[in-house]
């Protein structure tokens, strides 16, 4: 009985590692798209509490105006954040990519749309690997998780 408590207190410190998954929850990286009057606005960051990346790299490149592209990266950060103007691209492509601490890599393909309708301002994004489409309105922002890269 006595063995049995730090042989359970291990395997379920080590299975975590063993899966491939990160054994600390707030390492799970989110991207937020947001829109302002002007602005459209990418944050991306922990989407459980503030953790410290060891890279972050973000690239947006326009689908209607194809010589917009905008390039950020940070090591040793928790966050990264870019903005630009909503007149520049109605469509544009998001790659992120997310190295954290533990060597797990995230990963995010996808396209968003924004734009205005009869009943107002909307952002949609399409993740590329799931198709899963999700459309919001402000003042609420979208927010998704960056999936774990198979590779």
């Amino acid at each position: 009985m006595v063995a049995v408590v730090p042989a359970l207190l291990a395997l379920i410190l080590v299975t975590p590692a063993l899966m491939g998954h990160p054994t600390v929850l707030s390492a799970i990286p989110a991207v937020i798209i947001g829109l302002t009057e002007s602005r459209v606005v990418l944050d991306l960051h922990g989407a459980v509490d503030h953790y410290l990346y060891k890279s972050i790299v973000l690239v947006v490149q326009g689908q209607d105006n194809t010589s917009f592209r905008r390039e950020a990266g940070d090591y040793e950060t928790y966050d990264l954040q870019v903005n630009f103007s909503r007149n520049v691209a109605s469509a544009f492509d998001v790659f992120v990519l997310i190295a954290d601490r533990q060597g797990n890599t995230f990963a995010l393909n996808g396209t968003v749309f924004q734009g205005s309708d009869t009943i107002g301002d909307f952002a949609s994004m399409t993740d590329r690997d799931s198709f899963r489409t999700v459309l919001i309105r402000p003042p609420a922002d979208l927010r998704a998780l960056i999936p774990r890269s198979a590779g």
